[in-house]
């Protein structure tokens, strides 16, 4: 049976399910849901936990099965697995864009036509996904989590003395290349001056840092994968430029998970956005709904984290906008 036909099938399989059980139903009578998870930082690993959780809770619980990957941020991996997941799955989610981007690659090249859904992308019809947020076609839809950088830049502003701002991201990221665009509109409105950082790999983070010129006064960190699976560089990068500079740089991170290396960080909840997806998922399953069909979602459930250890150690003052932020973790 055609992978595509299955999905369609498969709520039809659910009024049965009680007597396939009876008659002792093996493992391949399950739906197969693949998952493709990028790398292992905190943002991605809260999309699964959200996604496996939602459907382990659902009364498909026991008519699925999950193989879940995890290319731990290897180009080559990512699309080798999402080559496999394609060929065995009856629905697939990629966490991340690159994961996602191979994924519907990959089904393409198999021609199965199973649903594509897709989490933690920032920009859908950039990565070529979807062509419409509201009406997507085909097989694909998701859940954005493009988080609010204009309320997190104006934080940066709260500071004072803000002139100059540099978005550091990889170049190569559509995504981050997106949010950086996004970014500088903001600052242009505020009458701020804005530059770019760009990096090609994970092993470029702390010389890049190291090539910040002194009048820039903040640092805007893009939802990077790049970056984010290597957060732990930008601390110790960051702090070894301050000790050459008249004053401390402010650093914003546009995701939560990213606050060990950032001053604050500010995005959307992932979990959150992990449930939101595996529901588009149960409309799939359960109701036979298409993918195409699915608007692609945006998380409304934000998070901030404060690191005023690190802020204090750079010799910042935080300003009292940020530290009276409703629902803010301080650290």
């Amino acid at each position: 049976m055609k992978k595509q036909n299955k999905i369609v099938l498969f709520a039809t399989f659910l009024l049965s399910a009680s007597l396939l059980a009876g008659c002792g139903g093996d493992e391949t009578e399950k739906t197969q849901i693949g998952v493709l998870q990028f790398g292992s930082f905190t943002a991605l690993e809260n999309v699964k936990k959200g996604f496996v959780k939602t459907l382990e809770g659902s009364k498909l619980a026991d008519q699925i099965s999950f193989n879940i990957q995890n290319p731990q941020a290897n180009s080559t991996t990512n699309t080798q697995m999402a080559a496999t997941l394609a060929a065995e799955s009856d629905l697939v989610l990629g966490i991340a864009t690159p994961s996602a981007t191979a994924l519907k690659s990959a089904v393409d090249s198999v021609g199965t036509g199973i649903p594509v859904l897709f989490a933690a992308v920032t920009n859908p019809i950039g990565a070529n996904l979807v062509n419409d947020l509201v009406l997507p076609g085909e097989n694909v839809t998701g859940v954005t989590d493009l988080g609010p950088i204009a309320e997190g830049l104006q934080l940066v502003l709260d500071f004072g003395g803000v002139d100059q701002v540099t978005s550091l991201f990889t170049a190569t990221e559509t995504n981050s290349v997106y949010q950086a665009g996004i970014a500088e509109a903001f600052l242009s409105s505020k009458g701020v001056s804005s530059s770019r950082t760009t990096i090609t790999n994970a092993g470029e983070i702390t010389s890049a840092i190291a090539s910040i010129p002194e009048e820039v006064d903040a640092v805007f960190i893009a939802t990077d994968d790049t970056i984010a699976n290597s957060i732990s560089l930008v601390r110790g990068a960051v702090e070894s430029l301050d000790a050459s500079r008249s004053k401390p740089l402010i650093v914003f991170g546009a995701d939560s998970g990213l606050v060990e290396g950032t001053t604050f960080s500010m995005g959307i909840d992932y979990e959150a956005s992990g449930v939101q997806v595996a529901k588009q998922a149960l409309k799939i399953l359960q109701d036979g709904a298409q993918a195409g069909s699915l608007s692609v979602e945006s998380c409304d459930n934000h998070t901030i984290s404060i690191n005023k250890t690190f802020a204090e150690k750079e010799g910042l003052d935080l300003p009292e906008s940020l530290l009276s932020k409703e629902g803010a973790t301080i650290l």
